[in-house]
């Protein structure tokens, strides 16, 4: 497959979810960093971008916590999918989207771990898309029977057994 086919996708990596207690990585507090450095990557190669942006039914108090986290604003043109399930594919444009740029392979980043990412992972690879998650840049918390730790592990075996890639953010590269 190739690179040129390669999308990046960015999920739900939102005020409200940032702030003031982040998601964590697997090795630290650094989820805006790693998706910052994966999108510059992506862009300076001239790969499509893609945002995805969940809103609740019931909105939260300050609207703006909804926004997408301002060290990663999308630029004009990069699309952003608009969703209210925890796949971005149900009910949204995603799919047609994602043919509008030839894309075969996802590199996916983003929120959360046992939530939204999960999911449209998982639909990704039903779709027939390449999916590569990258490994330090999707956050999580601890649940309330599971470490965080034990969260990461037990998501990531379930993402290669079903065939995704678990690939390390200073490994991914977009070529132009």
């Amino acid at each position: 497959m190739s690179e040129r086919d390669t999308t990046l996708l960015v999920i739900d990596v939102q005020r409200e979810y940032m702030e003031p207690e982040p998601f964590v990585t697997r090795d630290g507090n650094d989820l805006i960093a790693k998706c910052r450095t994966l999108l510059d990557s992506a862009r300076a190669a001239g790969a499509p971008v893609v945002f995805v942006r969940h809103l609740d039914r019931q909105p939260p108090a300050d609207p703006a916590k909804a926004d997408i986290c301002p060290e990663l604003a999308p630029r004009c043109g990069e699309p952003i999918i608009e969703k209210r399930f925890a796949s971005a594919f149900m009910k949204t444009d995603l799919d047609e989207t994602l043919a509008r740029l030839s894309a075969k392979r996802l590199v996916v980043c983003g929120l959360a771990t046992f939530g939204c990412l999960n999911a449209t992972v998982l639909c990704a690879l039903c779709k027939g898309y390449d999916v590569a998650v990258v490994r330090d840049a999707h956050g999580a918390r601890p649940l309330s029977d599971a470490t965080v730790d034990q969260v990461f592990d037990h998501f990531e075996a379930a993402w290669v057994d079903t065939g995704a890639q678990l690939v390390p953010a200073a490994e991914v590269r977009f070529t132009t």
